[in-house]
This record gives C-alpha cells, sequence and structure tokens, in this order.
C-alpha cells in the first residue's frame, strides 16, 4: 500500500511528468514511451508456425506478411504474469499440471485449447499483448498502476493501424483481469486521439483488487467500445461483482465455479474459468443464459425469466443488454446448450 501512495502523490503532484519508480523488481511507469522492452506485440494467424513480433510505431507499425486481411482481428490482453495463458495451456497440460499462476493447480481436465489458439484454429488473426516486464509477481500493486500505461501502449497500436484500413471499430479485444481495465484504458485513449473507441470489448472476470470504488475513467465500462460484454467467474475475490458492460454474465452464480471445487485454490482457479468458458464458446454456441432483473438475482439463484434467453460468448448478439445468467457442467464441454 505505501507503493501505491508514494505514486498517487506523484501522479497528483506532477500529472504531466514522466517518470520510472522501481521497488526491488517491482517496476511502474509513468508517461514514458512505449518501448518494446516493456510491452510488445506478438502477431498469431493460421498459416504461421511461430509468433511474429509487431514493432511499434505510431507512424507506421509493421504488420507480418502472414496478417490475413480478410480475416477478423482480436486483441488478447492478460493479467498479470499471465501472458501467455492460452498459447502455453496445451503444452503444459500435456505434462498434466498448468503454470498460468502456480504450478499447484491442477486444472488440466480443462481440455480448451485456449482463446489465441481457437481463434487462429479458425483462421482470425490475434495480436497478443506481453506487458510480463510489468507486470511481474508479487508485484500487483505495481501491475495495477501500470495498466493505465499499457493501455496507452495498446492504444497507439490499435491506432497505427488505420494506415492498412484497419479502423477501432473493426477490431475486437479480450481482456482478462487487470487485461479487461487495459482494454478499457486503450479505448479512452483512442477516444481522445481519434474520436472512436473499439466495436467489442470483452472483459473476463476484471479484477477487483484496487479496482472497488473507481469510477469508468478508471476501469472498463460500456462507454469504452459499442459493445462490452463481461463474463464474471469469481466476482467478489479476484473479479469485481457489479455490471460493467452492456450485457453482464455470472456463470454458476457469479463466484464459485463447480470445475474448481476439488482444486486447492478454488477462487483462483474459478477467476481463470472465464478464459476456458470463452474459448469454448467460440466453436460452441450452447452457453445460454436466462435474464436476470438485478445483480444480486444470479448469486440467490433467482433469474427465471424463462422467455429471454441469449447466448454467451463470442457469439453475444450485440444488441443484448441487461444481466444474465447460466450454469456450466463441471467437465468440458462446459456449454449446457
Amino acid at each position: 500500500m505505501n507503493l501505491l501512495l508514494i505514486v498517487t502523490v506523484l501522479f497528483s503532484a506532477y500529472p504531466t511528468s514522466t517518470f520510472i519508480l522501481s521497488f526491488g523488481s517491482c517496476v511502474v511507469y509513468y508517461n514514458e514511451p512505449c518501448s518494446d522492452e516493456t510491452v510488445r506485440f506478438y502477431l498469431t494467424t493460421a498459416t504461421q508456425k511461430k509468433l511474429d513480433a509487431i514493432s511499434l510505431d505510431p507512424f507506421k507499425t509493421i504488420l507480418p506478411q502472414d496478417y490475413n486481411f480478410s480475416a477478423p482481428l482480436k486483441i488478447v490482453i492478460h493479467d498479470s504474469h499471465t501472458w501467455l495463458w492460452g498459447l502455453r495451456t496445451r503444452r503444459i497440460c500435456q505434462r498434466n499440471s498448468i503454470s498460468l499462476y502456480w504450478n499447484w493447480i491442477r486444472i488440466c481436465h480443462i481440455k480448451t485449447e485456449g482463446i489465441p489458439l481457437v481463434y487462429t484454429g479458425i483462421g482470425y488473426n490475434v495480436i497478443i499483448v506481453n506487458w510480463s516486464p510489468l507486470s511481474k509477481q508479487p508485484c500487483y500493486p505495481a501491475a495495477f498502476l501500470n495498466t493505465w500505461h499499457v493501455g496507452q501502449c495498446v492504444a497507439i497500436l490499435s491506432v497505427s493501424l488505420a494506415a492498412y484500413n484497419i479502423l477501432p471499430e473493426d477490431i475486437h479485444v479480450l481482456g482478462f483481469s487487470l487485461g479487461a481495465h487495459i482494454a478499457g484504458f486503450a479505448s479512452k485513449h483512442m477516444r481522445k486521439t481519434m474520436g472512436r473507441p473499439y466495436g467489442r470489448i470483452t472483459g473476463l472476470d476484471p479484477a477487483l483488487p484496487f479496482f472497488a470504488n473507481f469510477n469508468n475513467d478508471w476501469k472498463l465500462g460500456s462507454d469504452d467500445a459499442n459493445f462490452v460484454d463481461v463474463i464474471h467467474t469469481n466476482a467478489g475475490s479476484f473479479g469485481k461483482i457489479e455490471p460493467m458492460g452492456h450485457v453482464d454474465f455470472y456463470v454458476n452464480g457469479g463466484s464459485i465455479q463447480p470445475a474448481c471445487q476439488n482444486l486447492i485454490y478454488v477462487p483462483l482457479c474459478s477467476h481463470l474459468m472465464a478464459n476456458f468458458y470463452y474459448a469454448e464458446s467460440i466453436i460452441s454456441k450452447k452457453f445460454v443464459a436466462t435474464q436476470c432483473k438485478t445483480v444480486w438475482d444470479p448469486f440467490l439463484g433467482w433469474c427465471r425469466n424463462k422467455s429471454k434467453y441469449v447466448l454467451m460468448g463470442e457469439h453475444c448478439d450485440r444488441s443484448v443488454r441487461g444481466i444474465y445468467s447460466l450454469n456450466t457442467s463441471t467437465t468440458p464441454p462446459y456449454g449446457l446448450g
């Protein structure tokens, strides 16, 4: 908390200054230029054998030759310390463990390949945002403070893509935990420079710690894209409780996921499950949700509006508004239809 206090005072006293603060291995960037040393971008497509690095240039970002201009673009932003949360899953699960957070969380009964892998499997372009130098463990307060800087870098990339006729409204950004708020910050920066937000932002269990009492200027909100959908899987612990998007889905009550019940650290596993539900939804239309009247209805099991069903995940209709609830299976495939 001392780190937060020091940085808050500096932000208030010197709002236009640039500085880098180091506290051991924890580093905070403020108003610093974006560089490959802190935020890196990688393109993955169906045709390439490896990740292609994208060098960020505010005036002319060069896209790798594998970019498919006839396919949609997805930008994927990780939480702290989990930048390969999609691409690592397959390799690590083959060894019967997963280290997206810590090795002792064993959730490899989840057979989903991960969001980037599923997208590239159907031919989409995926840009992965790696900000791991700014989100080291155990530096969560520093990672939290760096989200605004990372959002600015993502915005610079997004604006530079206009040179290829890739406009913000053509881009779908998916952010997990802290990454969800970064997506919102990126869109806020773009509004200032281009006057337009992203076409869609998907918040995967947006982070709660340190974001509890902020207004929408300092967290993901429904104004950050033409369509904002949010999936809550660990509300009240690692994830936010309140509705944040045009539509908010509370899965299995929104707090504890049944696939995690027999694991060592249930809240963290439940937080992570938002990724796997969404990955499955890309190739499945079986995450069917029913409408709720209030945010508390999903927690109490009171969502009974059987006249209003919608799909959660990739195929969610962009005209949908409100609060929705759904249940899943304890084992994959998770969608119940």
